[in-house]
């Protein structure tokens, strides 16, 4: 399906126009003061609950399975993610018999576009931006690469086009694919919610099924890959169960429109009575989550006794409702991993976006002018989360510049989880099950004495086409900015040996660090960013992948069709206008003065924390409002406990949401750019004690909280098993 039928010729975007339901949608929310994106892959919502059992009820009747068949979704911002996904959960599903299959996917994609971006200068399957799909666009060709290589798994793209026969071929080629330990996923980004039982999925009996945009009306970015547990089974434990991860993902927008068009297929009670259920009761709600979408989440979930179930999200703070129905009020120092400007659910977003929204204004080409101005950067290619930025730029970066394969990224480095953004995130044990992966990136350690000298070695070759920069790092070990030597060197190459430059400011844009980018007074000259997490203002998926002329010009003349499809694919009016409004917002607001100002308590804080030896912290780090330490277990005690272990991790987040009163998990801080001085005095002063408190005595504070918890369970009265709330803002 077309969500635009009446379009001009060309690629047909996966977005349209938002309607009276999804404005109303988001009207509810905000009104409401209901959390949109309250935590990356933590976020269990009874939303998301009974979205993943809709989609779990309905792949279980598109497939003709009997009543009963439970499956487990992943949600994720468009069908291209979720695609992305399912490769890599096949190639981990099957990593015991790597040697024979060497992760390599063979793909039914009749359009082509997949392997356009994957695939993006036609190098071949070893050679591609994200290497090993074997992309065939007919059955017969589909046949004979079957019939020559040994996969792990077989893809089969828009099974609607096929015919009776072509079905029963694909279904053969399945049947044979099966026998060699490969496992099937079928792509139906595109059908609708109330399709009756599908040809394809009940012939083919998929272990995957992939949907799109499709099931929130083409309104809201969306992507889900659903399947069985055994499937899932590899991202079922306590060490994988994040592996994959994104931040936008289940966020209550896309929730509530999948559920809005999933639920009238079901007139019959048993579905409804579920939903009804989990909304009644949060142990339900985590029933229902740990079947269809993540049991390690619910794990997590309990284990903290409510501590993460928020509530209500507005402005600067959060309330989350313990297991016993006590609600704490508490300074949000997370802001859903760094979102927005005007924190959550700001009065502007719902009376100059959702009521003024006119679906006829071209809000996504007047985004491209503001972000020209902002950056310097005048061509913009809308982006549905912060990994497709991310990815839209290093695939116009390897256009732009086809004879130079090699990319350059800097430790510590995070760009996303898709095969393609995943190159941008250093972490080894993030990419080592998924691969194969790019094979032409050389990962080099900033903080090292030899850095500078490391990266002109690079340099020398010539054969650099991409040098890739996140400036400041909000997950890893990394307590310090990329130094200004090596910038400096970096600069340097650009010039004297023609690489591009490309930064990732997803994180780290308008004053999250202190400076409106954070590259600015740091690399005089760019070619490329990725911008998401102040575009979405707190409220909607959305970025932007931004590039010169030079790049673009480039990229055009090397594969003019893909370019066309990156500026068309997640082009939505709705996300462009929320990217206005926050922009606009950022001087209407006195951003740069407000947080010029809090930048220097929170710098003031952290430098008073003590890091003495017997102490949990041990360095750390503070770039304008986003501020990271180092756990530690020191002692006899240490040999017992890992630091980065779950006591460790469980015992911080109970001792920061209820003895300092903020929502800070583990070990970083990203606080709210409106916050108030005494808002951000609170969490600085909560930094300070917990400084000051030893590894014991914060597990014995967690093992005591989690004991009264489970005693005020044992004493609940009455069937129903969440109390009413009492308020606690103390």
């Amino acid at each position: 399906m077309n969500p635009n039928p009446h379009a001009a010729p060309g690629p047909a975007p996966h977005l349209r126009p938002a309607g009276p339901q999804t404005l109303g949608i988001l009207a509810d929310l905000i009104a409401q003061e209901q959390p949109v994106f309250a935590m990356p892959s933590w976020f269990v919502s009874t939303e998301s609950a009974q979205a993943g059992h809709l989609v779990s009820e309905f792949v279980r009747e598109l497939g003709g399975r009997p009543p009963g068949t439970h499956y487990r979704s992943f949600f994720a911002n468009s069908r291209y993610e979720a695609l992305h996904g399912a490769v890599k959960l096949l190639r981990h599903r099957a990593a015991a018999t790597a040697a024979a299959h060497r992760g390599r996917v063979l793909v039914l994609d009749p359009d082509g576009t997949l392997a356009r971006r994957t695939d993006p200068l036609g190098e071949g399957p070893d050679h591609a931006l994200a290497p090993g799909l074997l992309t065939h666009t007919t059955v017969a060709g589909l046949r004979t690469a079957l019939h020559d290589t040994t996969v792990c798994g077989l893809v089969v793209r828009a099974p609607e086009l096929l015919d009776a026969g072509a079905l029963a071929a694909v279904v053969e080629l399945a049947r044979t694919a099966r026998a060699t330990g490969a496992r099937v996923v079928v792509d139906l980004s595109d059908v609708a919610p109330d399709s009756p039982a599908d040809p394809a999925v009940t012939a083919l009996r998929p272990d995957l099924v992939v949907l799109g945009e499709s099931l929130t009306g083409y309104e809201v970015p969306f992507g889900a890959f659903t399947g069985t547990h055994d499937t899932f089974a590899p991202w079922t434990t306590p060490k994988t169960g994040f592996l994959h991860s994104n931040t936008y993902g289940g966020n209550s927008v896309a929730m509530r429109a999948v559920s809005a068009r999933l639920r009238p297929r079901w007139d019959a009670a048993p579905v409804h009575r579920v939903l009804a259920a989990a909304a009644a009761d949060r142990q339900a709600a985590l029933d229902l989550y740990a079947r269809h979408v993540n049991p390690m989440a619910v794990r997590m979930h309990r284990k903290l006794h409510g501590a993460l179930n928020v509530v209500r999200a507005k402005g600067s703070r959060l309330t989350v409702r313990l297991d016993s129905g006590r609600e704490l009020d508490l300074v949000d120092g997370l802001c859903g991993a760094g979102l927005g400007v005007a924190g959550h659910n700001p009065a502007d977003a719902l009376t100059d976006v959702v009521r003024d929204h006119d679906p006829a204004r071209d809000h996504v080409r007047e985004l491209e002018r503001v972000l020209a101005r902002e950056t310097g950067l005048p061509h913009a290619f809308p982006a549905v989360s912060g990994a497709s930025a991310v990815e839209s730029a290093i695939t116009l970066a390897r256009l732009a510049r086809p004879g130079r394969r090699r990319i350059v990224v800097f430790k510590h480095n995070y760009g996303g989880k898709t095969l393609v953004s995943l190159l941008a995130t250093a972490a080894e044990r993030t990419r080592a099950p998924f691969g194969p992966l790019y094979d032409d990136i050389r990962y080099i350690d900033p903080f090292t004495p030899h850095a500078v000298d490391d990266f002109r070695k690079e340099a020398a070759t010539g054969e650099i086409g991409l040098v890739w920069i996140e400036l400041v790092h909000g997950s890893s070990d990394a307590y310090a900015p990329i130094p200004g030597p090596l910038l400096d060197a970096v600069t340097a190459g650009r010039a004297e040996q023609g690489y591009l430059v490309g930064v990732d400011e997803v994180l780290t844009s308008y004053y999250r660090c202190g400076t409106r980018f954070a590259h600015h007074g740091r690399l005089p000259d760019i070619d490329l960013m990725s911008l998401s997490k102040a575009l979405s203002y707190g409220c909607f998926p959305t970025g932007a992948a931004l590039v010169s002329d030079e790049v673009y010009d480039a990229a055009r003349a090397a594969n003019p069709q893909l370019v066309e499809e990156l500026r068309t694919h997640h082009a939505h009016a709705l996300g462009a206008h929320f990217a206005l409004q926050a922009i606009r917002q950022v001087d209407a607001l006195g951003l740069p003065e407000r947080v010029r100002a809090l930048s220097d308590l929170v710098a003031a804080g952290l430098a008073a924390m003590d890091t003495g030896p017997r102490g949990v912290i041990g360095r750390r780090f503070a770039e304008g409002m986003l501020g990271r330490f180092e756990p530690r277990v020191p002692g006899a005690l240490g040999r017992l406990v890992d630091p980065e272990g779950e006591w460790m991790t469980y015992a911080l987040i109970l001792w920061w949401i209820t003895r300092a009163r903020a929502f800070v998990v583990y070990d970083v801080f990203l606080l709210p750019l409106t916050a108030t001085e005494r808002e951000v005095f609170q969490v600085m002063r909560g930094a300070r004690r917990l400084s000051r408190t030893g590894p014991a005595r914060l597990l014995a504070h967690a093992a005591l909280f989690r004991l009264g918890q489970r005693l005020s369970g044992l004493l609940k009265p009455g069937p129903s098993r969440t109390p009413a709330p009492s308020r606690s803002t103390v």
